[in-house]
């Protein structure tokens, strides 16, 4: 899977079937176009200053802090240049590495719960932090050593690790992140991006449809998430056109009509400039590998 993130400056990254896991102490290098993984993900903050948007508005990077983000979620980090550095663990799982186990044991829990809900950063305290932390860095034991029965005892740290997320989640005096007001409008520009994003939608459209002006709107939507407009209607576009490559019989032609593109050259064009191979190449792979 590319990433936006430069798994060359990893400090450790290491790759289990559908399961990444990684410790980075360096400063975020953004790559290419991508801004989303076809994987659901975990970041637990060490520390670290700065802002995350994901999905539709920014949150606090801060230490002891746990962010949630749902497969193909666009989102981005952007870190203080006053204080660069970002320690922090991420972890990447495939949905067929969870099902491939947690569909096999007796449990009334569903691990993608906590994907589900719209809760996107948590700020632990120092007994949850350790406890998360402590996980994290058995897995990555776990992963590196690989004794007879790693995979299993990795599938049990996981299982733990979610457990304990959706139990805080839970928690109705359990304080998800303020976020600044400016995210209200931020909010809906993204809300009225993702209603017409499969239409011929131009900067003016939406200017105009929000009353506000195109160098508002473009300024604006920059400084809040690190994306031009055009950028990020073309990477939701992409996201829906993965889905409709792996799930649908659709020609390729039909597929870029029905996400927005004009034509199929833009189209490909665009999906090869994000994902780094064609459409075509992407449905023969069926996106089974990050």
């Amino acid at each position: 899977m590319t990433s936006d993130i430069d798994h060359s400056k990893s400090d450790f990254s290491l790759l289990i079937e559908d399961f990444i896991i990684s410790h980075r102490k360096k400063p975020v290098v953004l790559r290419g176009d991508k801004h989303y993984h076809n994987a659901y993900e975990l970041l637990l903050t060490n520390s670290g200053c700065g802002r995350f948007f994901i999905k539709n508005r920014n949150y606090k990077i801060q230490d002891k802090t746990i962010f949630i983000i749902d497969e193909s979620e666009i989102h981005r980090p952007k870190i203080s240049e006053k204080n660069p550095s970002f320690d922090r663990f991420i972890i990447h799982i495939k949905e067929n590495f969870l099902k491939s186990y947690f569909n096999n044991i007796e449990s009334d829990f569903n691990p993608l719960y906590i994907f589900n809900k719209n809760i996107k950063s948590l700020k632990l305290n120092n007994s949850q932090y350790n406890k998360l932390k402590y996980i994290t860095e058995k897995l990555i034991f776990e992963s590196t050593k690989k004794q007879p029965g790693y995979q299993s005892i990795i599938h049990a740290y996981l299982l733990e690790m979610f457990v304990i997320i959706f139990r805080l989640t839970e928690k109705n005096n359990f304080p998800e992140q303020k976020v600044d007001s400016s995210n209200q409008k931020l909010h809906q520009i993204i809300e009225y991006i993702n209603n017409n994003y499969k239409r011929g939608l131009t900067l003016k459209d939406i200017a105009q449809n929000l009353y506000i002006s195109k160098y508002y709107l473009s300024h604006f939507f920059k400084k809040k998430t690190g994306f031009t407009v055009i950028e990020f209607i073309n990477s939701r576009r992409i996201i829906e056109a993965q889905k409709m490559l792996t799930s649908t019989n659709l020609n390729i032609t039909d597929i870029a009509m029905n996400v927005g593109f004009n034509t199929l050259n833009h189209f490909e064009r665009t999906f090869k400039t994000i994902n780094g191979i064609t459409p075509t190449q992407y449905r023969n792979i069926n996106s089974n590998n990050f």
